[in-house]
């Protein structure tokens, strides 16, 4: 199938740290792929790259043969780019409705004027972003409590709202930063099947970093291993985690230890 995303080379530098080296990936259309590696592997550099949050110092990033490398993160996200971070970042006292319809800024807007004089394209803008959060809500099963504010409610709720805020756009790339991370295993669990429904229905590209290997073997059919900012193994998540390099470089043991 012919990439949709594509890393060819790619390194990024801070000053004589070389934190990611001569990445080359490609990632299909509607591909779900767990990005797995010890601490200070890469990960996160890798995201930030894709996503324009950090320059890369060689190499080039391509979607759809648009070359990313000279976007802002902003410019990415109107592309389609969109990426979640390690912490939850929400509005504490606004309600899960506007955290999520917040994420409709992304997308085209009327000019201050047409905001202040409720013309028409205004209007329809209006209908168009509440209509998609209301879905996005509904397709993560949140709309129970849209209405109730975000610092009320337990973390999983709190994670979920502020995924449902990358998708509420229709994104044609998420980029996910550990969103498991302090859940519980059931709130893993339905994060889990979440995060599948949604992605089979909508056909995302999906690029996952997540330290829970259990989580990464039920969800993604394809997986990555980085170490010291260079791909060390590629391909199913049992062949990934059978392979020695990774297994010394994840668990610091040897092959049949």
């Amino acid at each position: 199938m012919t990439a949709l995303l594509k890393l060819d080379r790619v390194s990024v530098r801070f000053g004589g740290l070389a934190a990611v080296t001569d990445v080359t990936m490609a990632f299909s259309p509607g591909s779900l792929t767990g990005l797995i590696g010890p601490n200070g592997a890469g990960k996160t550099t890798l995201l930030n790259a894709i996503s324009g949050f950090t320059a890369i110092t060689s190499g080039h990033i391509a979607m759809n043969e648009i070359d990313l490398s000279p976007l802002s993160a902003a410019e990415r996200a109107r592309l389609g780019v969109v990426r979640g971070f390690q912490t939850v970042r929400l509005l504490e006292r606004e309600t899960v409705f506007d955290n999520v319809l917040v994420g409709c800024e992304r997308l085209p807007q009327p000019g201050l004027l047409g905001q202040l004089l409720a013309l028409p394209p205004e209007r329809r803008c209006r209908a168009r972003d509440l209509a998609a959060t209301e879905t996005t809500l509904r397709d993560l099963g949140l709309l129970p409590i849209a209405h109730r504010r975000v610092d009320e409610l337990p973390f999983a709720s709190r994670r979920l709202t502020e995924i449902a805020r990358l998708l509420v756009v229709r994104p044609t790339v998420l980029l996910l930063d550990e969103p498991a991370a302090g859940l519980d295993t059931r709130d893993r669990r339905a994060l889990v099947e979440s995060i599948r429904t949604y992605h089979e229905a909508g056909g995302l590209t999906t690029i996952i970093i997540e330290h829970d290997i259990e989580l990464v073997r039920r969800l993604c059919p394809y997986s990555v291993a980085l170490d010291m900012g260079r791909i060390i193994a590629s391909g199913s998540p049992n062949e990934v985690l059978s392979e020695p390099a990774v297994q010394q470089a994840y668990f610091g043991v040897r092959s049949g230890a």
